[in-house]
């Protein structure tokens, strides 16, 4: 495909790399040249200094031969304009548009654009992880075949058990062991040791695998304290729970995260050494403001830390994240904390530090990247703070007939379930792949991307 993406931000050069990297044809373009330098050595497109919406800059860019066209500069109105002169003039067939204000939603609607709103994508993501429990995350659920995805820590309890105590019969199987940050091979006899993080496909029975394997384990079909990520976290409310939450930074999306938890009856705080951003809520909003550094201690204990449930930095530094983050989480204890982070390159940095993070130019990337290409391998949530991605794909031709084993060992990933009509089968070794099944996997991003150069080159 020949593709144009209009804006060379963190998002903009992270798409291009992508298309890039899946071999398209890619030309960019930003009004200031020195944004080039974003683009990583996988980029050999071609890089245009201009105004996206520049008829002139748009020929030079080749737009009469435009197969899709990303609209992601840092301006909504630019991004609207463009992707209006694309499509309507030019007819560009795929026009996709990057929206950061969501009040902007129905005007991008009322014109037939193609968007997705970061602003909205990301609060949606920070409130879904923040709430999600603290003993075991269901990370992905497939109610329609009857199996989620969940991930823990392994507690004392457990420590010295043998791994394969985590495959029950046909409910359960460990699909993923990392231990200090690494992930292992493994196998039936591989002794846990507390502080491992694990990832098993269940069934409902399977819950009676993981009881003795945390610190404290529950008495019922599931542990306690656990919100499955199929259920709203606002539905917590209703419980008559009305946690206290602090957000450091009234950026675009703490403001919208602000908004939305305090309409949800949640004692919100929101602090930022601005008090002029505080103008970006809403008139309704029922939360407290709080001028000062989101990471000083003193600001901290004024906005009520000590007593707070869940604490989220959100400001657009990824340094200060990283501080407030860490003060709430040592100094303070507050025992849900999550970060913003933007700079991908960082990830390493806040998974060294076990630092719970949502990084929005990847997820941002690749939702506007999947909305473009529409590739083989889809996906669908990511775990063990974001080591790994999960993904679905279309079990290929070549496949069929060929067992769990040894189609994983040539994709180089961890199958997580197979879906097969209605009903989700265990990654057993030995389950025979078939024509229409669909696999769900694990794997880091740079895996993924060689799963999908593997199926593309066997198709």
């Amino acid at each position: 495909m020949y593709i144009i993406v209009a804006g060379c931000g963190r998002v903009g050069s992270k798409l291009a790399d992508l298309f890039s990297y899946e071999g398209h044809d890619v030309v960019i373009i930003d009004k200031d040249k020195n944004s080039f330098r974003r683009l990583g050595t996988n980029f050999n497109g071609i890089a245009i200094e201009g105004v996206a919406f520049d008829e002139e800059v748009l020929h030079r860019a080749g737009i009469e031969d435009a197969d899709a066209f990303a609209a992601v500069t840092n301006f909504d109105n630019t991004n609207l304009m463009t992707a209006e002169i694309v499509t309507n003039i030019y007819q560009v067939p795929n026009v996709t548009s990057r929206l950061y204000n969501p009040d902007k939603e129905l005007t991008f609607f009322k014109m037939g654009i193609d968007y997705v709103c970061s602003t909205t994508l990301m609060a949606d993501r920070i409130i879904e992880k923040l709430f999600q429990g603290k003993d075991v995350i269901v990370q992905y659920q497939r109610a329609d075949l009857g199996i989620q995805l969940v991930e823990f820590e392994v507690g004392k309890k457990a420590d010295g058990k043998p791994s394969g105590y985590l495959d029950y019969e046909i409910y359960s199987k460990l699909i993923k062991l990392v231990r200090d940050n690494r992930d292992i091979s493994f196998d039936s006899a591989t002794l846990l040791r507390t502080g491992d993080h694990v990832v098993l496909t269940m069934r409902k029975e399977g819950w009676n695998s993981i009881r003795e394997c945390l610190e404290t384990p529950g008495d019922n079909s599931r542990p306690a304290n656990i919100i499955p990520i199929s259920e709203d976290p606002m539905a917590i409310t209703e419980r008559g729970v009305k946690p206290k939450v602090l957000i450091g930074g009234c950026s675009q999306v703490g403001s919208h995260i602000a908004y939305l938890l305090s309409m949800e009856g949640f004692r919100v705080t929101l602090i930022d050494k601005d008090p002029s951003l505080f103008k970006r809520l809403p008139r309704n909003y029922q939360g407290e403001l709080l001028e000062g550094m989101v990471y000083d201690e003193e600001t901290l204990i004024k906005a009520g830390i000590e007593e707070a449930d869940a604490f989220t930095a959100v400001t657009k530094f990824d340094n200060t994240n990283l501080m407030a983050s860490e003060v709430a989480k040592h100094v303070f204890g507050v025992p849900n904390v999550l970060a913003r982070l933007f700079n991908p390159d960082k990830e390493e940095t806040f998974q060294a530090l076990d630092l719970n993070y949502v990084c929005g130019t990847r997820m941002m990337a690749r939702e506007l990247l999947e909305r473009i290409l529409r590739p083989l391998v889809r996906t669908q949530g990511s775990c063990v703070n974001n080591m790994f991605d999960l993904v679905e794909f279309e079990c290929p031709e070549y496949w069929w007939g060929k067992n769990v084993r040894s189609a994983s060992e040539k994709a180089r990933v961890a199958f997580a379930y197979v879906a097969r009509r209605n009903t989700g089968f265990m990654p057993e070794d030995k389950l025979v792949l078939k024509n229409g099944d669909t696999i769900g996997a694990l794997g880091t991003p740079e895996d993924l991307q060689k799963l999908e150069w593997h199926l593309k080159k066997n198709s």
